[in-house]
């Protein structure tokens, strides 16, 4: 009777260690699935972070130069009627029209970090239509350097900030 009785016993042992191997193994998987969605969120952040820094760069540079007045480097754009230039997507990418200032890589570079991107961040200053004499609206995006867009030029990968200010002109 004892060696029935063993045999049985082993049995049991058996079937509780398939059971717990199974456990183990969805616990891992769990855990390694977590680990992989914690490095996408990481890398969106970062992602961002750089295109907020990019358009923080083109908002500092555009603001500088708009105060310059008529010396700057930047064209300060007249809103005789309708929206803001700023507000269509499609003067962002347009050659004519209100053209946007695109930063170079020499304006961005500085002793300590240096700035590389397929697209370089963008700039526009206009005249505020609520004060044109003297309220100007300075608007920049930046892009991260994972950034792609498609055919119709919206964001595919990678992020796009856009900042905006106001000045008061004296």
């Amino acid at each position: 009777m004892q060696a029935k009785s063993s045999s049985s016993q082993q049995g049991v042992v058996l079937i509780i260690v398939l059971v717990m191997l199974v456990v183990i193994g969805l616990t891992s998987a769990s855990v390694m699935r977590n680990a992989l969605s914690a490095d996408a969120v990481s890398a969106n952040v970062r992602s961002e972070a750089l295109a907020t820094e990019a358009a923080q760069m083109a908002l500092a540079h555009c603001e500088r130069q708009a105060l310059i007045g008529t010396g700057g480097s930047v064209p300060v754009q007249v809103v005789a009627t309708g929206d803001p230039h700023w507000q269509t997507l499609a003067n962002w990418n347009s050659i004519t029209g209100p053209i946007p200032t695109t930063l170079t890589l020499d304006q961005l570079r500085t002793t300590d970090a240096t700035f590389n991107a397929r697209f370089m961040p963008q700039c526009m200053v206009e005249q505020s239509p609520l004060n044109p004499a003297s309220v100007i609206v300075v608007t920049a995006r930046g892009f991260s350097p994972d950034y792609s867009q498609d055919a119709n030029r919206r964001a595919q990968t990678g992020s796009v900030v856009w900042l905006q200010s106001t000045l008061r002109l004296r």
